[in-house]
């Protein structure tokens, strides 16, 4: 096995094993069901679709389970001295930072998946008038883009726990980066500049989703989350590698 598959399957481990990873999942699935069945009532008689409404409920989200996910990957083992053990070791900075985010990733993907149950079980169920509407295909666009959003904020989170010993520090500056920044860069712009008030009417995450979930592919937006992931990725890396001059 590699040392990226080594460390992905130590730390997917250390989450089964972990009330800070089964409360975080379970609280995002209670909150998007919420948000769901919110914008159902409130989208009734709209021209939305069930895939634009069930990727809109996530989006708020997202951010919030990345940071409770990523904030122990790296702060924990500083706290416990365990980074410098591993520093010291041969593997690559690199690798152990990938085989973390994958497993960051793989409780994320894990969670997004199991909110499909919401639209694909639960309401066919109790209105089963919605049953032809619910196709996997545009569930699939819609999920590429959750997909996208959360590999960005988990990458984010990754980079931000190298910072911090302690946990909920990490969660809090992840928050910050990942949910308060974006927002307040945006009403910031659009109070510095109030002609693009036109041209960017939604925050932008949320228009990204809608765009995928209709159909409305975007290859400078795939580009623009894979590169902010692979920037956070790259940063995390090396301060590893900094740590380990030191």
């Amino acid at each position: 096995m590699t040392p990226v598959q080594v460390t992905w399957l130590r730390e997917l481990r250390q989450y089964r094993g972990m009330t800070s990873c089964g409360i975080p999942v379970c609280a995002f699935l209670a909150a998007c069901g919420w948000s769901f069945v919110s914008l159902l009532w409130k989208n009734e008689g709209s021209v939305l679709q069930l895939q634009t409404i069930w990727g809109l409920s996530l989006v708020p989200w997202l951010p919030i389970l990345s940071a409770l996910l990523t904030m122990r990957l790296f702060s924990e083992e500083r706290a416990t001295g365990m980074l410098d053990l591993l520093l010291s070791s041969p593997i690559r900075e690199r690798d152990l930072v990938f085989g973390k985010y994958y497993s960051a990733m793989t409780v994320l993907t894990f969670s997004i998946l199991a909110t499909l149950l919401l639209p694909f079980l639960v309401l066919p169920r109790f209105a089963p008038s919605v049953q032809p509407t619910v196709r996997v295909l545009p569930f699939l666009a819609t999920f590429v883009i959750l997909l996208l959003q959360g590999a960005t904020w988990c990458a984010a989170g990754t980079m931000i726990s190298v910072f911090f010993r302690n946990q909920a520090s990490s969660a809090v500056c992840s928050l910050l980066l990942c949910s308060a920044a974006p927002f307040a860069l945006y009403l910031a712009i659009l109070s510095w500049i109030p002609a693009w008030r036109a041209k960017t009417a939604y925050f932008p995450m949320l228009v990204h989703v809608y765009d995928f979930s209709t159909g409305l592919f975007s290859v400078a937006v795939i580009a623009f989350y894979l590169l902010a992931t692979l920037f956070f990725l790259f940063g995390c890396s090396k301060l590893l590698s900094i740590l380990r001059l030191r």
